[in-house]
Formats: structure tokens, sequence, C-alpha cells
């Protein structure tokens, strides 16, 4: 469109490129996390503590030989969690007593558990919040709805009119 009327109307969207590319299924670390899989398989944002911190605890790290220098799946995966939840310090300490040799899984589970739970935790309370004034949100989105429906209407207005369809009703 923005080559046919010479003009850059609409803005391409970018790319949005982050660290982690792909998070993984913490009970199958050789493949991506899904939903449709089962509940083993992805960790779920509205999760209360106690089920949140079973499922890290039960995360699989050891998947079998790996060749020498390399991180095993299951433990690069949670190290990916912890970096993703923002935990960069933890992350970092963990990383290097990993390289050290002297890495214990649970410390590094503890850590996934509590960044997850810390975020969890505001993803729960904010849903209760919005469940809260239930009123509130509707009129929010009618007032949404308004404003959007407005800016359509003028951004048809405009295309009509650099397209030369001004006249035309549609």
């Amino acid at each position: 469109f923005n080559n046919q009327v010479g003009k850059e109307y609409f803005v391409l969207p970018q790319p949005l490129f982050t660290k982690v590319l792909k998070v993984r299924s913490t009970a199958d670390p050789e493949r991506k996390m899904s939903k449709s899989l089962g509940p083993k398989h992805y960790i779920n944002v509205f999760e209360e503590e106690p089920r949140l911190r079973k499922q890290v605890r039960s995360a699989v790290t050891d998947t079998g030989d790996t060749p020498e220098g390399e991180m095993s799946p299951g433990v690069e995966n949670l190290f990916l969690l912890l970096s993703a939840a923002g935990k960069r310090e933890a992350h970092d300490q963990l990383m290097s007593t990993y390289n050290a040799g002297e890495l214990k899984y649970v410390d590094l589970k503890d850590a996934v558990a509590d960044a997850l739970v810390e975020i969890s935790t505001v993803f729960r309370e904010r849903k209760a919040e919005l469940q809260a004034n239930k009123k509130e949100v509707k009129n929010q989105i009618k007032a949404s709805s308004a404003e959007i429906r407005k800016r359509a209407q003028e951004t048809v207005r405009e295309v009509k009119e650099l397209t030369g369809l001004q006249n035309v009703r549609l």
C-alpha cells in the first residue's frame, strides 16, 4: 500500500528479538513448552505458588549422556527461564557455580521457582483486581471500543483519500 500511494502511511511491523528464542517444556526439555502437551509441559502464570514450585522441582535436568563441555537441555532450559524472568544476577551467580562444577540442581530449581512465583504473584493479583471490578473493566472496554472505532473510521477516510476513493461508500 505504501508503495502504491507513494507515502509511508502504514507503519511496517518490526520483529521483536529476544535472547530467549524458545522456552522448552520442563517435563521434556527437547520439546517446546506447549499447553497442548499437558499440564507438566507448560507454566501457568496464574498458578498458585505450591503448584509452581512442585512443577519446577520436578523439571527434568539430566537427560542422559551429554557431550563433554555441553550443558544438558534441561539445565539449559532452567537457566533460560531464570534469565527470561529477569533474574540476571541469580543467573550469573548460578552459572559461575555450574562452570566451577559445583552446582546443585536444587539451588537452580529453587531460584527458578522463586522467580516464577514472583512473576505469577503479580499476574494473580492483577487478575483478582480486575475480577473484583468487572463493571469498571466493562466500562473501560466500551470506552476503548469507541476510541478504536473512531480511529478506524479516520484511517478508512484517510486511505480513501490517498487512493482517490473518497466518494465510494463501503
